[in-house]
């Protein structure tokens, strides 16, 4: 028998190996934004944002990420090893359901990571700050779903064209979206020399969560 597979191997199998950490992403997101604290409800086991932000909370109530986050102290020193910022990583995971109330102060993160998990955005809304930025996709009708809300404004479309992440924010048409009509991406994985691995054509959408007193005053702008 082989070695117990550690948190690391685990992160690399589903993210590294797979080339779907999407660095590069949540670097831009940092970039343009801002921003220090982060809610990332589905997370899984993808830590990456952690590399961009110091202060994360990851929410899912799988045993596999469970399992994953059981043990923060190798997690914490692999951050730590891979960060783009100077301050000592701050992660905490909360095993649970997103649906159900979360142990955290309303208003508190200046980013909500909703990818791939049903539901989530309206569901962790009250967690942002006004103010604060929305990161999704359309896959579960996320995207969708904050465009039929006056809380958030879409303010960018984030696309991946000639291995670089661009924003598009002249000309955007929330009523594609909460039409049902926004594009989704119908093939994710391609095969590889190495294996299988992700294919990046998702369009990632950014809101502003409403109702900012002085949005000039905001962190993201």
């Amino acid at each position: 028998m082989g070695e117990p597979m550690t948190v690391v191997d685990l992160y690399q199998k589903h993210y590294v190996d797979m080339q779907f950490e999407r660095a590069e992403l949540f670097e831009a997101i940092k970039e343009k934004f801002g921003g220090s604290q982060a809610l990332y409800p589905g997370s899984s086991v993808h830590i990456t944002p952690s590399f961009f932000f110091p202060h994360v909370v990851y929410v899912d109530q799988h045993p596999t990420a469970q399992q994953f986050f059981a043990d923060i102290e190798p997690i914490l020193d692999y951050i730590n090893r891979h960060k783009r910022y100077k301050r000592s990583a701050y992660i905490r995971f909360i095993a649970q359901d997103y649906f159900r109330p979360l142990p955290l102060q309303e208003a508190e993160f200046d980013l909500l990571i909703c990818l791939y998990a049903g539901g989530a955005s309206l569901a962790c809304k009250n967690y942002l700050r006004a103010g604060g930025i929305l990161l999704t996709n359309n896959h579960h009708d996320d995207a969708v779903e904050a465009t039929r809300t006056d809380e958030f404004q879409l303010i960018a479309v984030v696309q991946y064209r000639n291995g670089k992440y661009r924003f598009v924010e002249d000309s955007l048409n929330p009523s594609l979206i909460s039409s049902g009509k926004a594009a989704k991406s119908k093939r994710y994985l391609r095969q590889t020399n190495q294996g299988v691995a992700y294919i990046e054509n998702e369009d990632y959408y950014i809101f502003r969560k409403n109702n900012t007193p002085n949005p000039n005053r905001s962190k993201f702008t």
